[in-house]
């Protein structure tokens, strides 16, 4: 802004002679020089912008001061003009409207028409005018009040939005992990149905003879033959494993120790001689002594030495 258009606006009484030249300064300082011969942005002089006007230097100082003098209408219309046209020609504005100039300036010019009274009054309206537009401190923080509750509610928003979308993933979550329990629960029932009939397929074993009762019998030849015979029956399949279990669990749970030594006797006789040995190795294992050395007294009477010495040896392992 060229220095003629910064001198500061000291002294007087004329507040409306002050809102025109603040709002007339700012146009000046838009306006460019037409002399060709500068062509390096230097600003026109005082000089040059009163000729463009149609002003001369002298009023022109004194329009853009506190002096009383205001600029008449026309200068104010041809300011206006010049200053659009500069200032669109580097595209800008001017921030103000021709009304709004020409109204400052009529105010302007009652102010200076008007007795010391009259500047008072004017005074104390645009003081009014002024403190009715200052926003009220009540208001102001009512405003404030409001955007802070408008922030947190979009928080609680965004919150209640995440809640949501987490509580819909464990749903989809829960659910695929319910069905991922009744898959595994068909799983279940079927093993357990294929179980069923595995039991169901294997032949019963011998009803166990009562305890104290070491006599031998014709019944007790029959229990021995009857899981033999089922023992024989399962190897014979290719069942050995089957075969051997059977044979385990009867022995150990079922027979008495004078039976199992019969058991091995007729095992032998039927020639399944690597059932006798598993048989034996695993009796002798994980029996007590006392029956161990039981079975191995009948064996001895029933002339099998050696299966006698291989439970014992079988049970010092």
């Amino acid at each position: 802004m060229p220095r003629w258009l910064t001198k500061p606006l000291d002294g007087g009484n004329r507040p409306r002679k002050r809102q025109l030249v603040l709002a007339i300064r700012p146009l000046l300082a838009t306006l460019r020089t037409q002399d060709p011969a500068k062509s390096d942005g230097t600003p026109p002089t005082q000089a040059e912008v009163a000729k463009r006007l149609h002003s001369n230097a002298t009023s022109l100082s004194r329009f853009v001061s506190l002096d009383p003098r205001v600029p008449p209408r026309f200068f104010i219309e041809a300011l206006y003009e010049a200053a659009c046209a500069d200032a669109g020609a580097n595209g800008g504005e001017v921030g103000i409207t021709l009304d709004a100039l020409q109204d400052l300036r009529d105010r302007a010019d009652a102010e200076t028409r008007g007795c010391p009274r009259c500047v008072e009054l004017s005074d104390r309206i645009d003081s009014l005018t002024q403190q009715l537009n200052r926003p009220c401190p009540a208001c102001v923080a009512y405003q404030e009040e409001q955007k802070a509750y408008q922030k947190e509610q979009e928080v609680r928003t965004a919150q209640v939005a995440a809640l949501t979308a987490q509580a819909a993933a464990l749903r989809k979550e829960a659910a695929g992990l319910r069905a991922e329990v009744r898959t595994k629960e068909t799983a279940v029932a079927g093993l357990q149905a294929r179980l069923a009939m595995t039991h169901a397929s294997r032949p019963p074993l011998p009803v166990p003879r009562r305890q104290g009762d070491r006599q031998r019998s014709k019944k007790d030849m029959a229990v021995a033959r009857q899981l033999a015979a089922q023992a024989q029956e399962l190897d014979s399949a290719g069942k050995q494993d089957e075969a051997l279990a059977l044979l385990q669990r009867g022995t150990t749970e079922l027979l008495s120790p004078a039976e199992t030594a019969l058991v091995i006797v007729e095992l032998r006789q039927r020639k399944r001689d690597h059932l006798v040995d598993n048989l034996i190795h695993v009796y002798g294992r994980d029996q007590e002594d006392r029956p161990v050395m039981a079975v191995a007294a009948e064996l001895h009477e029933e002339g099998a030495a050696d299966d006698a010495g291989a439970v014992l040896r079988a049970a010092l392992r």
